[in-house]
């Protein structure tokens, strides 16, 4: 069974004092590449999400947001930074001197400075239990995602199935079509040389070693059977577990090297016909496995 690796999920554990929520996406990637945003206090688990993922997924660019809502009071400590406080003092006093002002710096005028005053919230660190909620919450978003890249997985099943069907019929119409190019040469051979041989009596035996040097030229069967191998490659690895978008991606490039030299090889319009529509097919299978995991 095949997996995508588009998918989003969403997951959550709450406690008595904190709720902690979890969302994960993710798009295709030809690696496995995580991020990861948490908030400040719990900064140091992030290391540990990203293995998680790491473990769970082979494929795909994820992006996981944990979330975390407090119910408890907060303690917070507010900050007076003195040495801007003096500052402003003094650059007040020395400009009043310099432009023989009336007045006085009052205490009110400073604090009306807001960069002199923070409040700072006092959180504590991230503990054993934080990380135990986390992987709760983490583990319901890989799950619901899981499911997700399962069910568009499946119907990236059935498109490659279907073009694959494609490849196999267009390919069985080029073998088909071979004895038919030979004689069709032969039939354009023979006429040209009556015409340049005005009448007289063509060598059957040099028209025929011409003939069968065209037909070891143009001979594809070895072609047809790699890509009928290659088909049957692909469609086991769809039915099988695991991760197989790389695989995937080799037998395409291979049988795109099979179809070139059938292309290289024709001698036939409706076959170079043919194989311009094999190569289209084989774009559209590139495009849909560039997705599987």
């Amino acid at each position: 069974m095949l997996n995508s690796m588009t998918g989003f999920g969403q997951g959550e554990h709450v406690t008595s004092s904190r709720r902690y929520a979890c969302e994960l996406q993710s798009v295709n990637h030809r690696y496995l590449e995580t991020r990861a945003r948490l908030p400040k206090r719990l900064g140091v688990l992030e290391l540990q999400v990203l293995k998680t993922l790491q473990g769970r997924f082979a494929r795909g660019r994820f992006d996981v947001t944990i979330l975390e809502e407090s119910a408890e009071e907060q303690s917070c400590a507010l900050r007076l930074n003195r040495p801007l406080a003096h500052a402003y003092l003094d650059a007040a006093k020395t400009l009043q001197s310099e432009l023989g002002l009336a007045g006085e710096v009052t205490l009110e005028l400073l604090l009306s400075r807001s960069d002199l005053l923070t409040l700072e919230r006092e959180e504590p660190r991230a503990a054993d239990a934080d990380w135990v909620a986390i992987s709760t919450a983490l583990e319901g978003a890989m799950s619901a995602l899981a499911e997700m890249r399962r069910e568009e997985g499946r119907a990236l099943e059935a498109a490659l199935l279907g073009h694959l069907d494609l490849v196999e019929e267009t390919v069985a119409l080029i073998s088909a079509r071979v004895p038919e190019v030979v004689q069709s040469y032969k039939s354009r051979l023979e006429l040209r040389l009556q015409r340049l041989l005005e009448g007289k009596p063509i060598d059957p035996g040099r028209l025929e070693q011409e003939v069968a040097i065209l037909a070891e030229r143009s001979d594809i069967a070895e072609e047809i059977t790699r890509v009928a191998s290659h088909l049957s490659q692909f469609r086991d690895l769809i039915i099988q577990q695991g991760p197989h978008g790389r695989r995937m991606e080799f037998l395409l490039q291979e049988m795109q090297r099979e179809v070139n030299t059938i292309g290289a090889k024709a001698n036939d319009v409706k076959t170079s016909h043919d194989v311009i529509a094999l190569k289209s097919i084989l774009e559209q299978l590139r495009e849909q496995v560039q997705n599987v995991e």
